[in-house]
């Protein structure tokens, strides 16, 4: 049994506490980030305020940084962020004092994570504090349009019109593994790089959960462990064999309780059904889950490394 190897239930109140530094000479900003960080001590361990430029050199910024563009001038803040994330791994606000919504799509395009308003709204600025990405929590989209129903409808009828039917099939031909119908570890490491970098760049959720099991498998057993796992799969979701005695499944836009959820319907289900191993003993599945964007993951593929295990214990497939 792989003891480092478990289905993690716990890990979201074992998760370690951020540093909040607000980089800030603004008496009325301090001041809000100071309520702030006190309605969010459960998520943040302790506040720093560097009142000077100079001081930043002496300080390691691990966690999530508050930045007052009147405290980088003459520097533009956007600069600023740049340089400052090129050499820091952190969760970055960048406040404003304009609109809103122009200045989030700008603060996102240099890396950081949103712009707030000034005056800053505390309760605002506690929710992006205790969320683990930094996201607001509750935060409502615009309202879509109602569809043209009818427009939607030729339009559709006009792009599939001379489509060959078996373009699909042939597709899915060389990106499935007809014997377990998962994705082929190749296909699925490529959508890994695409998903993570999109989750790097506008800061949504990625979900990663890997299922280990000891000793070999029959190929009855192995079809049957992929369909528990593809049952609580979505259609967005991606899942392969990534390793003779490892399943794993991509969940975008899934957070830590998501993927955690998902991880335990899963485990749920096959020990639901007694699988045995080829020495008749019972098929023993743990799991393991990781969420990006994280601070401590620099790439696809140490994200992968956080669900897979020790080289010594199981050898990656590629």
């Amino acid at each position: 049994m792989f003891k480092l190897f478990t289905t993690m239930q716990n890990f979201h109140k074992k998760m370690l506490k951020r540093s909040l530094f607000v980089l800030s000479n603004n008496a009325d900003i301090i001041e809000a980030c100071r309520s702030a960080f006190n309605l969010s001590t459960e998520a943040i361990s302790e506040i720093i305020v560097l009142e000077e430029y100079a001081n930043l050199s002496s300080n390691s910024f691990d966690g999530i940084v508050i930045v007052d563009p009147s405290f980088v001038a003459p520097l533009s803040v956007h600069e600023f962020t740049l340089e400052f994330l090129r050499e820091n791994r952190s969760l970055v606000f960048l406040l404003t004092s304009g609109n809103v919504r122009d200045a989030d799509g700008l603060a996102r395009f240099v890396g950081a994570q949103a712009a707030l308003a000034m005056p800053v709204d505390v309760r605002v600025l506690a929710e992006h504090l205790i969320s683990p990405f930094g996201a607001q929590v509750g935060q409502k989209p615009d309202p879509l349009p109602e569809p043209d129903t009818a427009a939607l409808s030729a339009s559709i009828s006009e792009i599939l019109e001379g489509r060959e039917p078996q373009a699909r099939e042939r597709f899915l031909q060389a990106v499935v593994n007809s014997d377990t119908g998962l994705y082929t570890p190749e296909f699925w490491q490529h959508r890994l790089e695409e998903e993570f970098k999109r989750s790097s760049r506008f800061r949504f959720p990625l979900g990663l959960v890997s299922f280990f099991w000891e000793g070999d498998v029959s190929a009855d057993v192995l079809l049957e462990l992929s369909g528990l796992m593809l049952l609580d799969t979505r259609d967005v979701d991606v899942a392969s064999q990534i390793t003779d005695h490892a399943l794993v499944a991509m969940l975008p836009h899934t957070g830590l309780e998501g993927a955690r959820m998902f991880s335990e319907r899963v485990v749920e289900s096959i020990r639901a059904h007694k699988l045995k191993d080829m020495l008749g003993e019972s098929l023993e599945i743990a799991s393991v889950v990781a969420v990006a964007p994280d601070s401590s993951i620099v790439n696809a593929n140490s994200f992968l490394q956080k669900v897979l295990p020790q080289h010594d214990e199981l050898d990656a497939s590629y």
